[in-house]
């Protein structure tokens, strides 16, 4: 089961100090097919990750 459902999870994006918000739900996922962690950090969805 999943821990999220796809409109819970959003991104953002800052580019010449206007940022930019999109869903998750934005995007056509593959359920079973696409690993939404490793898509996110190759930075498939387009916001760039951030670990600390």
């Amino acid at each position: 089961q999943d821990t999220f459902r796809k409109d819970q999870v959003w991104f953002c994006e800052k580019e010449n100090n206007v940022t930019e918000l999109f869903s998750l739900a934005d995007f056509k996922v593959r359920k079973g097919v696409d690993n939404l962690e490793s898509a996110y950090l190759s930075g498939r969805y387009g916001a760039v990750p951030y670990l600390k």
